[in-house]
């Protein structure tokens, strides 16, 4: 469920030719005045990509889904520069986009009117009510009756995943109601459920654990201390905490993305 999804590229007639159109998926759960800068970012380094692929350059649409709730309605990239002359705007390359603001939905509209695929409705529905955790709880069990079907395969066992994660992730709901519900409509939903949640648990553990040792570099360093002897407080070895160091405030994500990736 990151912010950045993906770019999706589809080839379709229109009006007897084949063209190629790309659709860049942006998801914001909060109001962020950046946005036209990104999305300016994002078409300009997917062209990059093109010229450096040796293929043919691709109309791009992107598509904001804003799940907030603040109301918001961001503007175009114009709009982010202050009291700008007439005559400057037209060298600021303003880019369309299709804005969706889930927080003036239905759900009835989502389940009944605008999706064909299950997947889709039910990652809408989550986005939408993920800031409201009582009719989350309420509901969460249609949500996944609703998406049933995405028990069968792989696939679809992906994306339920996510969805719990970010359930997980995003509200307080006990992840033993989440596991029990979910159980009600899969027994493949519970255990993944569970699983998910002791993954979740061990590495919300083990990143206390390196913002410790992180902090006991630090202040030791200040100290004098050499590396070797910082290495045999912390367990680390000499070249990580050298690493570390170096790294400044990013040594602690530097940790933990070393934990992250032998597990």
């Amino acid at each position: 469920m990151s912010e950045y999804f993906s770019d999706l590229l589809y080839s379709c007639q229109f009006k007897g030719t084949l063209i190629r159109i790309a659709l860049l998926f942006e998801h914001k759960s909060y109001v962020d005045n950046d946005l036209p800068f990104q999305i300016h970012l994002y078409t300009g380094g997917f062209w990059e990509r093109c010229r450096k692929q040796k293929i043919e350059r691709t109309p791009i649409i992107p598509i904001v889904i804003y799940n907030g709730e603040r109301k918001w309605q961001p503007g175009l990239l114009s709009d982010c520069f202050k009291d700008l002359p007439p005559m400057i705007k037209p060298f600021i390359p303003d880019s369309e986009y299709v804005f969706v603001d889930l927080s003036s939905w239905q759900d009835e509209d989502i389940k009944e009117k605008l999706f064909v695929m299950v997947s889709m409705k039910f990652c809408m529905l989550i986005f939408k009510n993920i800031f409201h955790p009582e009719k989350l709880k309420d509901n969460i069990k249609e949500y996944f009756e609703l998406a049933s079907s995405l028990f069968e395969d792989e696939d679809g066992l992906k994306i339920i995943k996510n969805a719990i994660e970010y359930i997980f992730k995003s509200t307080d709901l006990q992840p033993e109601y989440v596991a029990e519900t979910i159980g009600s409509v899969s027994l493949k939903g519970k255990e993944l459920a569970m699983t998910t949640a002791e993954r979740l648990m061990n590495e919300g553990r083990n990143e206390g654990v390196y913002s410790e040792k992180y902090q006991t570099i630090m202040n030791l360093q200040k100290y004098k201390m050499k590396p070797e002897e910082i290495a045999d407080i912390t367990s680390l070895t000499p070249e990580k905490v050298r690493e570390v160091l170096a790294a400044g405030d990013k040594g602690l994500d530097l940790l933990i993305g070393d934990n992250a990736t032998k597990q």
